[in-house]
């Protein structure tokens, strides 16, 4: 949702899917497909691109994309349909539905579904370490976070946790008594009628977009074993069938209109998300006189998003295969043709939050990050404090691949603007708007416990 307030589209009023198949090119995927629900019916399917790029598999609204943490819609839902039936009780402490993890007695459900919990987040490390290559747990997920303090108090103030979402997960499990995979299959899935939609992965013969680390589709992502993303990022599916399911939100099917309307009306500003604000498991932000419901998601090798518009029964749906794949392009283009009025306002936002100054609490590390990205533009790597791992994936070859993809049509770097910081899991994140000569990016540097430079993206 960020992105779509950040990056903006230039697009002439022509048929979407004129304007969807010229983007292709823009887009950092090897494919992508879209999908556009508009009083509650499934009015535009699009696909275009690659699927597999070995195989030259091409993309269909049928094929089936990791989402990321749109998943996270799924367990949220599973929640607020136990909240409906008086099984869980919001404001109850963790404790009371897994009372193992006895540290957490003053964290509640709600500060779990809006990630104000103070639960350190696993998944950044884990990736970065590698870890994600071999199985785990949901439990051993937890347990392993329980025996680190928590980040800050419970509802003290927002910090996005993978690790929250892993707790409701388990939380769904012990009270309906079945996997959380079979809850969402009989709770959700079915009546949906979402018929393409899986947990972990997707059956043999299953039309499967694999994802790749650039638009190039030259090397295949891996995004590790399944079991790392338990409740927060596990789910696979179409444009299609998550139309059907922000539909069967919509109208009812799911949750009763006043339950989902909660589940936005109680969303708080996110940090680290512009305007944005965060409720039971949806992300929420001003569209003009209506209100964007919905959530992104990422995973390597793919990105998704999910925007709602619930009072209109609206929708627009996302999904690409690369981790740099752009859902702000289609997103903008679907919102430019259909709420023209709106997104103008969008624009105007977007242009304003950019230019609005924020106070540099750490100029000496922003020039740290300056010169590291002045020496990755002429084609080096400048840092001399780097993780093994950066430093490993820093190749020459690296480098000039990414500088050729990301920034050779920006020209020369003409200062970093601090943004935002996060802290978590031993972790130090810094956003910054970089301006170039000819364009903008946003840019987040990541830092371990040591100072030494762990990240580096693209927002």
């Amino acid at each position: 949702m960020l992105r779509l307030a950040q990056a903006l589209v230039a697009a002439a009023l022509v048929p979407l899917a004129a304007s969807l198949q010229s983007l292709q090119p823009r887009v950092h995927a090897p494919g992508f497909a879209v999908a556009v629900l508009r009083n509650g019916r499934i009015v535009e399917r699009f696909a275009a691109g690659d699927a597999d790029v070995a195989r030259s598999l091409r993309v269909t609204p049928q094929t089936i994309f990791h989402i990321g943490s749109i998943t996270k819609m799924f367990t949220a839902t599973a929640v607020m349909q136990l909240v409906q039936s008086g099984k869980i009780d919001l404001h109850a402490s963790v404790t009371r539905y897994l009372p193992q993890f006895v540290g957490w007695k003053k964290v509640t459900i709600a500060e779990l579904l809006m990630h104000r919990s103070g639960l350190p987040n696993y998944l950044d490390a884990a990736l970065a370490t590698g870890r994600t290559a071999t199985p785990t747990t949901p439990q051993a997920i937890l347990t392993a976070m329980a025996a680190k303090p928590l980040d800050f108090a419970p509802g003290a103030h927002f910090e996005y946790s993978n690790t929250n979402y892993v707790a409701l997960g388990l939380i769904v499990a012990s009270i309906s008594g079945e996997s959380l995979a079979a809850y969402e299959r009989r709770a959700i899935f079915i009546p949906a009628k979402m018929h393409a939609t899986f947990v972990g992965a997707a059956p043999a013969g299953r039309p499967l977009a694999l994802g790749y680390k650039a638009r190039d589709g030259a090397a295949i992502a891996n995004p590790g074993d399944p079991s790392w993303y338990y409740a927060c990022g596990d789910i696979l599916s179409t444009v299609g069938d998550l139309a059907r399911f922000d539909r069967a939100l919509m109208n009812g099917t799911l949750l009763s209109p006043a339950t989902f309307a909660e589940m936005a009306k109680v969303a708080r500003p996110a940090t680290g998300f512009g305007d944005a604000g965060y409720g039971y498991g949806v992300m929420t932000l001003a569209f003009g006189d209506r209100t964007l419901v919905g959530h992104h998601g990422g995973l390597p090798g793919f990105e998704a998003d999910n925007e709602m518009i619930p009072r209109d029964g609206f929708a627009v749906i996302a999904l690409g295969n690369a981790f740099d794949f752009a859902t702000s392009g289609p997103d903008n283009l679907v919102f430019e043709q259909y709420y023209p009025k709106q997104f103008a306002a969008l624009v105007v936002a977007a242009h304003a939050a950019s230019a609005k100054p924020v106070r540099d609490p750490n100029p000496a590390l922003t020039r740290r990050f300056a010169a590291f990205l002045r020496g990755f533009l002429a084609g080096k790597q400048v840092d001399p404090q780097l993780t093994p791992q950066m430093a490993a994936a820093l190749t020459p070859s690296a480098i000039a691949q990414i500088d050729a993809q990301l920034f050779a049509r920006l020209g020369s770097l003409r200062r970093l603007t601090f943004r935002d910081r996060f802290i978590g899991d031993g972790y130090r994140s810094y956003d910054y708007l970089a301006s170039f000569a000819d364009g903008y990016l946003n840019l987040r540097f990541t830092l371990d416990s040591s100072g030494a430079l762990a990240g580096f993206t693209k927002q």
